[in-house]
């Protein structure tokens, strides 16, 4: 008897044991487990790395001195003794290549770059706004590369707001820049054509405000994905439901009507 008993108790020990196992298998995949492991789909890996490609455009076009391409001709020179030549005076002396931050001009061949003297109040606007463009720029793509390195995944709407503030300046930095440099941003030269810089500059802005929205509205990948498209496989494309899992309970339909009729399975019960 006694050994019996403890046999029983033993058993009923080992029972509990599966319960609880059992019931912690139950919750193994919570929807906190699962976000965790979700990873980035593909629109938010495009969207990071366009926004690296986006910084390395803005930072490359703040830089380089060739937003603007202008001449020097013989008028301008006489134009501070309060002069002007008809004939020559149209004639040009030096070229001249001016960005953000310096200048360049060339002479017979001769070429040199300085740093702009005395800029107005108009300048520094555009030169703030270009530099909080690429500090903001900046610091969402070390976020990027952070989130693919270390970070397993997850939605990504505030770092697309972020990201569309930086793109919003860069642009506000290009308006404000073609609606001054007419006449000349901080040289007062004869402007011919936009540099390949100031191009540069919109690409790289206009790429960041693209990639914003994607970063906004693109889906992480799901791990639940698989699991309802393998489950919702019994549904066929036409619409029609196939036959279930369990073949004891088989669907009926009927094929002379027009609609599909479609009937509960009837389970008989002894």
């Amino acid at each position: 008897m006694l050994g019996t008993c403890e046999r029983l108790q033993a058993d009923d020990g080992s029972a509990q044991t599966a319960g609880k196992n059992s019931q912690t298998r139950k919750f193994e995949n919570t929807p906190a487990d699962i976000n965790l492991r979700m990873g980035y789909g593909t629109g938010q890996r495009v969207a990071f790395a366009g926004l690296v490609i986006g910084f390395l455009l803005c930072t490359t076009g703040c830089i380089a001195p060739y937003w603007q391409t202008g001449s020097v001709n013989i008028n301008k020179l006489a134009s501070i003794v309060g002069e002007s030549l008809p004939v020559i005076g149209e004639f040009d002396l030096a070229g001249m290549n001016g960005g953000l931050w310096w200048y360049c001009w060339d002479v017979l061949g001769e070429k040199e770059c300085k740093a702009y003297d005395e800029p107005d109040t108009g300048d520094w606007i555009i030169r703030i706004v270009s530099a909080v463009n690429v500090l903001l720029t900046l610091i969402c793509s070390l976020a990027a590369l952070c989130r693919t390195c270390c970070c397993a995944g997850g939605k990504t709407i505030f770092h697309g707001i972020m990201t569309f503030i930086a793109g919003g300046t860069g642009i506000a930095a290009v308006g404000l820049f073609a609606g001054t440099v007419s006449e000349g941003f901080a040289m007062k030269v004869k402007l011919l054509e936009y540099g390949w810089a100031f191009y540069v500059y919109v690409a790289g802005a206009v790429i960041v405000t693209m990639v914003s929205f994607m970063l906004c509205f693109a889906s992480p990948d799901n791990p639940l994905t698989p699991m309802i498209i393998n489950s919702m496989g019994h549904i066929l494309p036409n619409g029609r439901y196939a036959r279930m899992a369990d073949d004891r309970l088989p669907l009926e339909q009927t094929d002379t009507d027009v609609h599909v009729n479609l009937r509960y399975p009837q389970v008989q019960s002894y």
